[in-house]
């Protein structure tokens, strides 16, 4: 090849090159490219924030997340436990798909963990007539908490939610305002207040308000098309559901006692093993919901003093003294129980009340009574023919016969000696169809 020939070969590739930069992606655009999100999932998180709760999230967050979909949370909660409010949040900011919350239906609130929750979802909105707030840290242990303790987790509270702030680009003065001052604005309010980014009285409103909207996350533009998009529901497992349940303070109280009650009727039905096997059953339920919430085990065990008080009384009969005692034992322990200043983790006055109303009676009543059942003598069969009195129809000698109850039987005078025609005698004891008695008269 001559040097003619190379250098037109030269001027050659030189050109396929412009070309070829010219048409190619930037070095940049070829690390980050655009991720359109068309279809939805929605699931609801309703009721106080517990570990069943967060788990359910979770796993939420992750089937979104394998399916490239959206996550949309249906948000109606007084607050809950600051563990879980943190798991669920740090799965929130380190998922690669965006996460909306929806504060819904109306008459619904974002309280206390809700607000974190809620500051630190991509999108946050709510439904007209919703409120969002309250969110100053309150004591969950039932311990006292000095102010200088209190001040402090206080100021890490506010750090959190600032930073939460920050990084969605959410109004950070009032986020402070609602952790110092527990201060609760409206959905119009959190509207102009840069809170929340919309207001929708549908889930249908929400997919049209983001529709064509991008966000960046996780070094990605995030692009919304809702033109059409497929929106399919994660309901809560049946697990899930009945441990966010009984997490209830209220419910884990009613379990706890149902066990106790059980626990009681078996001491007074030995042998039948059915309501003692449910009583342990409700109390394991109600201590599992008891080791997620603050509980106060002095309350507890006043509760289990109140119960050896109710049991001693019936098995030693001593006609309610242990009892009055039991009952005022179980009002304390149920008032000390849980003992907290949030409001949502308290048990309902009105439920300690009846509840110990109804332990009474149970106890002074019911259990009593099938106690007295068990102490009286038989009143069939064999054992109850003992201590009866019969009379003599062939004299016995030490065989007869008596008469008892219209029905003639064998009988054996168990002294050996004789006992005349017409005579009474009672039944000491029997053998099979033969009754062994003695004279009346000795």
């Amino acid at each position: 090849m001559n040097i003619y020939k190379l250098k037109h070969v030269s001027l050659l590739f030189f050109a396929i090159a412009i070309i070829l930069l010219i048409l190619l992606p930037s070095p940049n655009n070829l690390y980050s490219q655009d991720k359109k999100i068309t279809s939805f999932y929605t699931t609801e998180v309703e009721g106080i924030i517990d570990p069943s709760i967060s788990n359910h999230i979770k796993k939420s967050i992750a089937k979104a997340e394998g399916a490239g979909n959206g996550l949309i949370l249906k948000m109606d909660t007084p607050g809950g436990l600051e563990s879980s409010m943190r798991e669920i949040i740090k799965e929130m900011l380190n998922t690669t798909i965006p996460v909306i919350v929806y504060v819904y239906p109306e008459g619904a609130r974002a309280a206390s963990a809700g607000v974190f929750i809620s500051y630190a979802s991509d999108i946050a909105a709510m439904h007209p007539g919703t409120h969002i707030g309250a969110a100053h840290p309150v004591n969950l242990g039932g311990e006292q908490v000095s102010e200088d303790m209190l001040e402090k987790v206080t100021n890490d509270s506010v750090a959190y939610i600032k930073n939460l702030a920050e990084n969605n680009n959410r109004n950070e003065e009032w986020a402070e305002k609602a952790v110092r001052e527990s201060a609760s604005i409206t959905a119009n309010e959190a509207l102009n207040l840069g809170v929340i980014d919309f207001t929708s009285e549908s889930l249908e409103g929400v997919l049209e308000n983001i529709d064509g909207l991008e966000i960046e996350k996780k070094g990605e533009t995030i692009i919304f098309d809702t033109s059409d998009a497929n929106v399919e529901n994660i309901e809560i497992g049946f697990i899930t559901k009945f441990l966010h349940i009984i997490s209830n303070p209220n419910i884990a109280y009613i379990f706890f006692i149902l066990g106790l009650l059980g626990i009681i009727y078996e001491f007074s039905q030995p042998g039948l093993g059915i309501s003692g096997a449910l009583g342990v059953l409700f109390i394991i339920l109600g201590l599992y919901a008891f080791s997620i919430l603050p509980v106060n085990y002095a309350g507890v065990g006043l509760i289990v003093l109140a119960v050896i008080l109710f049991i001693l009384d019936v098995a030693l009969g001593l006609s309610g003294v242990l009892s009055i005692a039991g009952i005022a034992s179980m009002l304390i322990g149920s008032f000390i129980l849980i003992d907290t200043q949030a409001p949502y983790l308290k048990i309902a006055r009105s439920l300690v009340i009846g509840t110990s109303i109804i332990i009474s009676a149970f106890v002074i009543i019911v259990i009593r009574a099938v106690y007295k059942v068990h102490r009286q003598k038989p009143v069939t069969g064999k054992l109850a023919l003992i201590g009866k009195e019969a009379t003599v129809l062939t004299m016995l000698n030490p065989v007869g016969q008596v008469k008892l109850n219209g029905e003639i039987w064998k009988a054996i005078s168990i002294d050996k000696k004789k006992i005349k025609k017409g005579q009474k005698v009672i039944i000491e004891s029997t053998e099979g169809l033969t009754l062994y008695v003695k004279d009346k008269r000795r």
